[in-house]
């Protein structure tokens, strides 16, 4: 065997090691079954309570929940009820605010910009009332919680089916970012990371093909929104023959030990 034969048999056991460091991680950071199942018993109860006010119903569901992409300890559950009231966007806030704190009194129910945020049992919830015109352009509020906002539901959705349909491990290279990105306090909303992705491998131009994997996604990823330190990282990572050696820096990159 020639040494140049043998690191390449080193590269690629050190590639696939690499993935499935990734991999794994993604993984643990996602949901359970049974926790999703409890997250969704939880939404049926809170839409059986909000449907029952007058000015509230049409409840659908949004975010990284719907779109499969949430992340443990990072990502919130969306909800949205259509509001057939009157007046500004904060006295629709109000009036949700104060139907929650009477059915859940011993709940925090604190009011975020548009939305309240509100916690069951460690499901962070976001539950934000949208207004619906006669052609079925919706709105939710602004930050100013004075007025209402123009907002297109369902174009992240579809990218992201895109996405998966190009290869579902995308799905973990956006789990994996939004941990980096909350790990690190980058201050990135889930939303455009999950943009950005979309974006930079749906592109006509993208370098991805069926050859590349996590790894390689990452330091794409990393390298083309002025992340070069990491990028660096990430592709010093690629190389490295020892196993034990690459999981330790695997764990600091990632959970910023």
């Amino acid at each position: 065997m020639t040494w140049k034969l043998l690191i390449f048999i080193l590269i690629i056991k050190t590639w696939r090691m690499f993935t499935k460091l990734i991999k794994d991680k993604a993984e643990q950071i996602s949901y359970s079954q049974n926790e999703l199942n409890n997250i969704a018993a939880t939404l049926s109860n809170l839409k059986s309570i909000i449907n029952k006010e007058p000015d509230f119903g049409a409840p659908f569901l949004g975010g990284s929940y719907k779109r499969a992409t949430m992340v443990k300890g990072v990502s919130d559950v969306d909800v949205y009820f259509r509001y057939s009231g009157s007046g500004y966007s904060q006295v629709a806030l109000a009036k949700l605010k104060a139907r929650l704190m009477e059915c859940y009194p011993n709940t925090t129910v604190k009011q975020d910009k548009p939305s309240l945020l509100v916690d069951f049992e460690k499901i962070p919830i976001n539950i934000t009332p949208y207004k619906e015109d006669s052609v079925g352009n919706l709105s939710i509020p602004d930050n100013y919680l004075q007025y209402w906002k123009s907002i297109n539901f369902g174009e992240l959705e579809n990218l992201i089916i895109r996405l998966r349909q190009k290869n579902p491990k995308f799905i973990d290279l956006i789990k994996i970012l939004k941990l980096w990105n909350f790990n690190y306090k980058k201050g990135i909303k889930n939303y455009e990371i999950e943009r950005k992705v979309c974006n930079l491998f749906l592109s006509p131009f993208s370098v991805s093909s069926t050859l590349t994997d996590l790894p390689d996604w990452l330091w794409t990823y990393m390298s083309n929104n002025g992340f070069q330190a990491e990028a660096s990282k990430i592709h010093s990572m690629m190389l490295m023959s020892t196993g034990d050696y690459l999981k330790s820096e695997w764990a600091m990159f990632i959970n910023k030990k």
